[in-house]
């Protein structure tokens, strides 16, 4: 029997279990769930609605890439999850360069990098996330001009 390709509310549903508890660091402490829906919205395309919604599951919790494959997710839906996972082995700018070679990464890294400086802008704690603010805008420029 074939297997099924998971849709968008399978991503959704996936992502909502996994960030279950997670808090996003907002002034608000709203559940992380709401950030990855936040980034998912800004697209049409459901290749790049799924890499958005699914796009801290690895970095930030138990699953695997070997796991989404199984789980019948598109190849280019997992590479770019695998592209947008900072792993500990890699510099930001490693990262960043790594994000930039996949074009679905890079679209979901920019919405995602927008949504993090407006929140990180807005925190109480903004004097404090300067340097933040600053890696996330050269990171920013860097994948616009792409």
């Amino acid at each position: 029997m074939d297997q099924v390709e998971p849709t968008i509310e399978d991503a959704i549903a996936l992502a909502a279990r996994l960030h279950r508890g997670a808090r996003y660091p907002s002034p608000e402490a709203e559940p992380y769930i709401f950030h990855a829906l936040r980034v998912m919205l800004q697209f049409a395309d459901p290749v790049d609605q799924m890499a958005a919604v699914l796009h801290d599951v690895v970095e930030d919790t138990e699953i695997t890439l070997d796991s989404l494959r199984e789980a019948g997710y598109r190849p280019e839906i997992v590479d770019a999850i695998d592209a947008l996972t900072h792993h500990s082995c890699d510099s930001y700018d490693q990262y960043i360069e790594g994000v930039a070679r996949n074009p679905v990464a890079c679209r979901v890294k920019i919405v995602d990098l927008e949504e993090n400086l407006a929140n990180n802008r807005r925190s109480p704690l903004a004097r404090e996330n300067v340097d933040r603010i600053c890696r996330y805008e050269t990171a920013l420029d860097r994948l616009r001009t792409r």
